[in-house]
């Protein structure tokens, strides 16, 4: 669908809404028409569709936006070919560590609250 496409508010027959739109104003109408928001259902493959509850599944086996297998690939393909595509990914390995904290402690002054570092009440480290 383009953008500036026009399509109609399902809690409201008389608003027209830009498509690039219709999701603010599907939340906006929704909270307005709360009686009308019960008796629709939202389409799992697209939550910009609003269709009554009795008719969720033949929507539901025609929605444009439905996830599409190809049946060629998956029907047809053994079952030990489908586990190989399955393989679980190796698990993520962190890069090596380049600070060394234990260091950085062992040059830092010591930390007293409310003390600026020119201070005379400062011990002295030489």
């Amino acid at each position: 669908m383009e953008k500036e496409q026009l399509v109609q508010c399902p809690y409201d027959r008389s608003h027209l809404i830009r498509v690039s739109r219709l999701p603010y104003h599907l939340v906006k109408c929704q909270r307005n028409n709360p009686q009308v928001a019960r008796t629709l259902a939202t389409c799992p493959f697209n939550a910009t569709h609003k269709v009554p509850r009795a008719e969720l599944q033949s929507h539901v086996a025609s929605c444009p936006n439905k996830f599409q297998v190809d049946p060629r690939n998956e029907m047809n393909a053994p079952l030990g070919n489908k586990m190989k595509q399955m393989e679980v990914p190796s698990t993520w390995q962190p890069p090596p560590c380049q600070e060394d904290w234990e260091a950085e402690l062992e040059d830092a002054p010591p930390f007293i609250l409310n003390i600026k570092p020119n201070n005379p009440l400062l011990p002295c480290h030489r």
